[in-house]
């Protein structure tokens, strides 16, 4: 994980738009292996979404630090996260535009795969903040995706939050970063985006995108002691606008609202367990509590349990590997190592939870790392996703996020045994 973190001696040329990307100190790249899609994906982006939930697990990791010397070392991987993360929201995409020669050096063969100039200009204020993702240079993307994006900022105040509550000292950049982030997740609180998978054509209502937007209103709110009426019906807004992806006919949370499919199969996704997950509220409806989230969580275990031709056959004490959707097909749309991870990691947060059976929360958080343990090659490399069929390394290797997701899980599990 540690390796994507400025990662200042890597460079990444894309020659196709001329470009020579070297990163700077404090940003995250989603992978560090230079690939351009010939298989595997270019992930040498800064990821807000991905970025933000490394970033979390850093300050986990400043936390548990057994010496003063690594306890320092994590601190200052965010403090430059922190300093990053404010130059990328002070970018102006009409000044980028002037100095840049991207569009007259891109290839010919290529230039279908440019943003329009009129998208980049545009780029200030919230329209810069709901961008997914940015070069580890500190430039702005010049390539098409989907956009906007609403759950980055609201991930990256979580992440702040978690830094403050783990020691780290409440700089004059890591308030205003936070402060920031919040008051962008109180605007587009409940608004539609492209959700977490950013998949094109998508552009509606989120579980993920809401549920993350209401942790950090829900976390944030005693830090920024704001009990105004604004923050009040911003969580309000996300909470009512949550409870209608609730299916009472199929009894699971729809991952994507209105729906756009017929069973329950098709509506669930395991974005609504990362979800779940990443906001972490402390109680009632949404949090690992709900009975109704637990119902949708069967769902997806018992959906992928059937899908995926690797779980057919498990041997036993292993739990199903978990994929996105039923309907995925990116890279084949294999099993997730963070999705995976998650299930387990919801696992043992509900074990910490009064009146639970912990030893079988424990127990069963446990058949999902034997199940990640038994995909995992020897060397410990993780990928995005693994084969469907024959669960051999697949899409992006070494994933930042799915490294992330391990060791914030692994911490979890030692908690629910203390």
């Amino acid at each position: 994980m540690a390796r994507a973190i400025s990662a200042v001696d890597l460079t990444r040329r894309r020659e196709a738009f001329a470009q020579i990307v070297v990163p700077v100190a404090g940003s995250v790249l989603a992978s560090p292996v230079i690939a351009d899609w010939d298989p595997e994906p270019d992930y040498f982006f800064h990821w807000v979404r991905d970025s933000a939930i490394v970033m979390r697990t850093v300050a986990e990791l400043m936390e548990d630090a057994p010496a003063t010397g690594e306890r320092e070392r994590w601190r200052g991987y965010f403090e430059d996260f922190v300093r990053f993360s404010l130059a990328l929201s002070r970018l102006n995409g009409t000044q980028f535009l002037r100095r840049s020669p991207h569009r007259q050096l891109t290839r010919r063969d290529a230039r279908k795969f440019l943003r329009p100039d009129t998208e980049i200009r545009a780029l200030s204020g919230d329209r810069l903040l709901g961008e997914p993702r940015f070069n580890p240079d500190g430039t702005i993307d010049i390539l098409r995706w989907s956009r906007p994006q609403y759950d980055g900022p609201a991930l990256r105040a979580l992440a702040c939050l978690r830094y403050l509550a783990a020691g780290g000292p409440p700089t004059e950049e890591v308030v205003l970063l936070l402060r920031q982030d919040l008051g962008f997740t109180l605007r587009r609180a409940g608004r539609r985006c492209i959700g977490p998978w950013e998949e094109a054509g998508q552009n509606c209502h989120h579980y993920y995108v809401a549920l993350v937007q209401l942790g950090a209103l829900v976390h944030g709110r005693d830090w920024a002691g704001d009990a105004a009426g604004a923050w009040r019906a911003a969580e309000k807004r996300l909470r009512i606008g949550l409870d209608q992806h609730w299916s009472n006919s199929h009894q699971v949370y729809a991952a994507i609202r209105p729906p756009v499919a017929a069973s329950a199969d098709d509506l669930v996704d395991a974005a609504t367990s990362l979800a779940v997950l990443d906001a972490d509220l402390p109680e009632g409806p949404h949090s690992i509590q709900d009975p109704r989230v637990q119902a949708t969580q069967s769902a997806i275990e018992s959906l992928f349990a059937r899908e995926l031709p690797i779980n057919l056959h498990r041997p036993a004490g292993q739990a199903p590997a978990l994929g996105r959707s039923r309907g995925d097909r990116y890279f084949g749309g294999g099993a997730w190592y963070v999705t995976t991870l998650a299930a387990a990691a919801l696992c043992y947060r509900l074990a910490r939870r009064p009146g639970q059976d912990r030893a079988a929360l424990v127990q069963k958080g446990d058949a999902f790392m034997a199940r990640v343990r038994a995909l995992t090659p020897a060397d410990g490399a993780l990928s995005e996703q693994v084969d469907r069929v024959t669960g051999a390394p697949s899409s992006a290797r070494h994933l930042t996020w799915s490294y992330a997701a391990f060791l914030s899980t692994a911490r979890l599990r030692g908690r629910a045994l203390a």
